[in-house]
């Protein structure tokens, strides 16, 4: 960069903007006392911003401004020649800022192939879906630092349940996949998202994925159409995004202006054509340089001019309604910024802007500034949208480092990193085949008081099921044949019985008493071994067991 055109731009004077002090009933005793924090002032801003401060410190509040350094690098296209006004200087200012901060080839080389891996990340967890971009990546009107707007567009509807559901599932493919780091899922607000900033290999681009939200992809046709019909359109919403960028006020989540917001304030502004301008300066701006005029005109309308009280910026229907008309009446908040959505008449744009304070103190300071620019007609290196617009130089490391990670073949080496873990890590988990949870059961130290050991469980779940043997063939062929079913055994001929001994016993003394005498060998032969039977060799009947 050129040393004498960095002196020439300067730095920026816009002062942060200032809120009124709220006044404080509290007795001095009572209030809590804070240590005052130092600012550090960059280079840039130190010079107007402390005298700013020093002179309305008694009744204002400043606007955090991050203390890094601005400059204007679009002014090296610029050269030194003589204008006729401050108008045309300014007009040529901002086309050369138009074209110095649109995206660069690289930036969207990286850009889109980041876009396609996430895309392949995301339908390979969800089966049937589709990734389709849409905000101001769909319209080429990004800032190097802006974010990425992506949908996921599923076959089948999602109830806030599994939208939820989906939403950390997603988070978790893309930390996996080393796409991100750390994942935000934002469920609970109007439009749940996950945010989230890629790996530095991947360009550190930030992104925002909902599933099913659709409205923004239908308002891309439109919106391009209107791009396509107004040219001044794109010039105006570049310079207001990068002013609010500024300030920290261009994102909806912090309360700010969205990007879409910016849009439908834009083409209001160009459709109702406050201040009167002629009609060329509006349809052929670049013919007849006046989109200095128009800048000028825009921050002067929504700074000092638009009633906010009872106004509703309508896109749809060219002019400006009335909250009364709509019913869109805040009691709480009656200066709060109403904004018509082109598909859905009934849904407020602007209902996110709590901050619209502040966005109208910035359009008012930058008015004024740029009136009170000191425009000569001597040929000198002028700075004059510098004064409000500038780029940081975290925006600068950025794009070096865009451009870095494409030439250099990194950013391919990244993906291809990314494509490996998404398919080692797979697609949606498959569901277990029983629907028994297997665990490792923890065992307790101490023996319990009825004699078991330590072999039970302490939290009382059943024991883990034992898998089934399988049968193996080839274990029972050293073994010996299976038994079949043992034999009946053969019929033994039982004994006489007690009984039948001791009537034997008996009938052989009687004999032995009636005949005085011995009994004979073919007796005693007869009584011992047949006794209990009869003459035929028959056994007894067996006698009956006696009851107790």
């Amino acid at each position: 960069m050129d040393p004498s055109t960095v002196v020439a731009a300067g730095p920026s004077n816009i002062p942060p903007p200032t809120i009124p002090k709220s006044a404080d009933k509290r007795p001095e005793n009572n209030k809590k006392r804070r240590p005052k924090r130092k600012r550090i002032a960059s280079e840039a801003g130190t010079s107007v911003a402390g005298e700013h401060a020093e002179a309305g410190e008694a009744d204002s509040i400043h606007v955090a401004v991050d203390a890094e350094g601005w400059s204007a690098p679009w002014l090296e296209t610029l050269g030194t020649t003589s204008y006729e006004s401050k108008q045309q200087r300014l007009h040529d200012e901002i086309v050369a800022f138009f074209s110095y901060i649109s995206p660069t080839p690289d930036e969207t080389h990286a850009r889109g192939m980041v876009i396609a891996q996430i895309n392949e990340v995301a339908t390979r967890r969800f089966r049937g879906a589709s990734v389709e971009t849409f905000g101001s990546v769909a319209q080429n009107l990004y800032l190097p630092d802006g974010d990425t707007d992506l949908v996921i567009r599923t076959s089948e509807p999602y109830d806030d349940e599994r939208r939820k559901s989906a939403l950390f599932q997603l988070a978790a493919s893309m930390r996996n996949s080393r796409i991100t780091r750390y994942v935000q899922v934002i469920h609970r607000a109007r439009v749940p998202v996950i945010s989230f900033e890629t790996q530095p290999e991947l360009g550190s681009l930030k992104v925002d994925i909902s599933f099913n939200a659709t409205d923004g992809v239908k308002a891309v046709p439109i919106l391009r159409d209107y791009f396509d019909k107004m040219p001044a359109l794109r010039y105006l919403v570049l310079c207001v995004k990068s002013l609010l960028s500024r300030h920290n006020l261009n994102t909806a989540s912090s309360s700010g202006l969205s990007s879409y917001g910016v849009i439908l304030l834009a083409i209001n502004f160009l459709q109702v054509n406050p201040l009167k301008r002629p009609t060329a300066d509006l349809e052929q701006p670049l013919e007849n340089e006046s989109l200095g005029v128009l800048l000028t005109d825009f921050l002067l309308y929504y700074g000092k001019l638009f009633r906010y009280a009872g106004s509703v910026v309508s896109v749809s229907q060219g002019k400006v309604l009335s909250k009364k008309e709509k019913g869109w009446d805040n009691l709480n908040n009656p200066e709060s910024l109403c904004i018509e959505c082109m598909l859905n008449p009934e849904n407020d744009v602007g209902r996110p802007t709590s901050k619209i304070g502040k966005i109208r103190q910035v359009f008012k300071e930058a008015h004024a500034l740029l009136e009170s620019y000191a425009f000569s007609s001597e040929p000198a290196a002028h700075n004059i949208l510098g004064t409000v617009i500038a780029v940081s130089d975290a925006t600068l490391a950025h794009r070096a480092l865009l451009k870095d990670i494409v030439t250099s073949g990194r950013l391919s080496q990244a993906l291809r990193e990314v494509q490996s873990a998404a398919s080692s890590y797979g697609g949606p988990p498959r569901r277990p085949q029983s629907s028994y949870q297997q665990y490792s059961p923890r065992y307790n130290s101490r023996s319990y008081p009825n004699g078991g050991g330590n072999d039970r469980p302490r939290n009382n779940l059943p024991p883990k099921p034992q898998p089934p043997k399988q049968h193996d063939s080839n274990q029972n062929r050293n073994l010996p044949p299976r038994p079949g079913p043992s034999p009946r055994p053969n019929y033994v001929p039982q004994g006489p019985s007690l009984a039948a001994l001791r009537a034997a016993g008996a009938s052989a003394s009687g004999s032995s008493a009636n005949t005085n005498g011995a009994a004979g060998p073919a007796d005693a032969s007869a009584s011992a071994n047949g006794g209990g039977r009869s003459a035929g060799g028959m056994r007894s009947p067996p006698r009956q067991r006696r009851k107790a």
